[in-house]
């Protein structure tokens, strides 16, 4: 009988010495994924192609619906509304 109680107990501890890991690593998983998961990149480089027509051709707000459709379809008024929300590049210091 007494034998019986100390398997009981040796597998009662096993059991909670493993749930306890598994605990762990479950948690220690889930907070490296949320973690890798809010990184947002400081800085996103986007090139863009530039000709001597981005220079001479410059846009102005569409006062209509029509017209703002219109300039969706257009590359260079795309790249022009981009430069324009850039934020300036910071040196290095």
């Amino acid at each position: 009988m007494n034998l019986k109680r100390k398997h009981i107990r040796t597998g009662r501890l096993g059991l909670i010495i493993f749930l306890t890991l598994a605990g762990i690593l479950y948690l220690a998983s889930r907070k490296t994924e949320t973690h890798a998961q809010n990184q947002v990149p400081q800085h996103v480089r986007v090139s863009a192609i530039s000709d001597w027509s981005h220079h001479h051709v410059v846009y102005s707000r569409p006062s209509t619906p029509e017209q703002s459709l219109k300039l969706q379809l257009e590359p260079r008024y795309q790249q022009q509304l981009q430069k324009q929300n850039a934020t300036p590049r910071q040196s290095a210091q």
